[in-house]
């Protein structure tokens, strides 16, 4: 398990005073990087193998968001561990230690250079200390998108200020994308996101948005429709 205190300041806030989509996924992916980064049994793997923690999808549920200033406790920690992929759960508190975003990530393990998935040792696995999972609902890895006919948007450019050391847009600047292409993306309830193939500098995408029942989904594909994520934003309380 691993925690960081952080404070909301100035550049984490969007329009009208409220903290952006990609700001709560900046904090989460941060907390969650460094205790890798600095875990006894993760990290000597990592360096050794040549491999990193992938990851493949991850869950939002934003209770309250913080606001400009508040204090804030992030912890994260892991609850199941297999050869192939990891399971977290990564929480945002207030100062009262009430919870403002409760989240899910899951991870795949990959080689860094043929950018394959591997599988770690299974002596590995049973090293790691495990956490219980949070008490929350578990949606499904895979997102199912509605069937009915998106609205296309096209010659979207992938910015050099997205792409992170990995060479590929970071996971948080996925939302910095879909965020466009919804409205009111400050009051959804629940985000979630499927991570189906990296994008890098110099794609031109194009977004795919589909409405169905209080969620907008955003599917970000190339020119043959080869789709590299899918953002699900739900508004229903």
């Amino acid at each position: 398990m691993y925690e960081m205190k952080r404070t909301v300041n100035c550049s984490q806030i969007g329009s009208h005073g409220i903290i952006r989509n990609s700001c709560l996924v900046d904090l989460l992916q941060d907390c969650s990087v460094i205790h890798l980064d600095t875990h006894p049994v993760m990290s000597p793997f990592f360096e050794k193998e040549n491999c990193v923690m992938f990851l493949v999808s991850r869950q939002l549920d934003i209770v309250r968001r913080p606001e400009q200033n508040e204090k804030l406790t992030v912890k994260t920690w892991t609850y199941e561990l297999k050869r192939m992929y990891g399971y977290r759960n990564t929480v945002i508190y207030d100062e009262n230690g009430d919870i403002c975003v409760k989240s899910i990530a899951s991870g795949a393990f990959m080689d860094k250079t043929s950018q394959r998935p591997i599988k770690a040792p299974q002596e590995l696995v049973y090293r790691v200390k495990l956490y219980p999972k949070l008490d929350m609902e578990y949606l499904p890895r895979k997102i199912a998108l509605p069937d009915t006919e998106p609205q296309v948007y096209e010659d979207i450019p992938v910015l050099k200020c997205y792409i992170d050391m990995n060479e590929h847009v970071n996971n948080a600047r996925y939302l910095d994308i879909t965020d466009e292409f919804v409205e009111n993306e400050s009051a959804v309830k629940r985000i979630r996101v499927e991570y189906k193939n990296p994008l890098k500098r110099g794609k031109v995408i194009k977004a795919l948005v589909y409405t169905d029942e209080g969620r907008k989904f955003v599917e970000l594909c190339d020119e043959n429709n080869k789709p590299y994520c899918i953002t699900e934003y739900d508004y229903r309380s």
